[in-house]
């Protein structure tokens, strides 16, 4: 089950998204969190500091990002709580997408440089991309991991709504429980 620190499926944080924290206009990820809660059937899991959605683009299933939901730019700017609170969503999501999927590793990304190189203010995030050697089935659907263990650039395995949902919903059992 989760921890406190984690809102039940359903549950809106007291702030009730971004919009009531600090937001630059200028950044590309800071539109995307306002309003956003927990109901969103992307939204796999949100906790005071972070939100989890997963990806329409499941070239690795499970693939999802895990975003601060306040604005900061560098992993330097992180406190205490903010990293403890990660720690949580780590432990929570990579447990979630093993047990739900078979996931040989979970690895973690954390790239910047896109909007660095569009002048962009960054915010930190991550991207999850979960590996199963020799590829993995769900729901009849077959997802290659064909370049293991070597990173799989530009790939693309964009879901129809129905099987987006059952992989959301296996995800959620998996967090939330029945």
């Amino acid at each position: 089950m989760l921890k406190e620190t984690v809102l039940e499926q359903g549950e809106v944080c007291d702030n009730g998204g971004m919009s009531s924290v600090s937001m630059v206009s200028d950044c590309e990820i800071c539109p995307f969190l306002v309003d956003q809660t927990a109901n969103d059937m992307e939204v796999l899991l949100q906790t005071d500091r972070w939100v989890v959605v997963l990806d329409k683009n499941q070239d690795y299933l499970g693939k999802s990002f895990v975003t601060l939901r306040e604005h900061r730019e560098t992993l330097s700017d992180l406190d205490d709580i903010d990293w403890s609170d990660l720690h949580e969503v780590v432990r929570l999501l990579e447990g979630a997408i093993k047990r739900a999927f078979g996931a040989d590793v979970v690895n973690w990304e954390c790239l910047m440089n896109n909007a660095v190189m569009r002048r962009q203010p960054t915010h930190v995030h991550w991207k999850v991309y979960p590996r199963y050697v020799g590829g993995v089935s769900f729901d009849g659907e077959v997802f290659p991991d064909d370049k293991w263990p070597r990173h799989r650039e530009g790939g693309k395995h964009i879901v129809d709504d129905t099987l987006f949902a059952r992989i959301s919903g296996k995800l959620k059992d998996e967090l939330y429980g029945d």
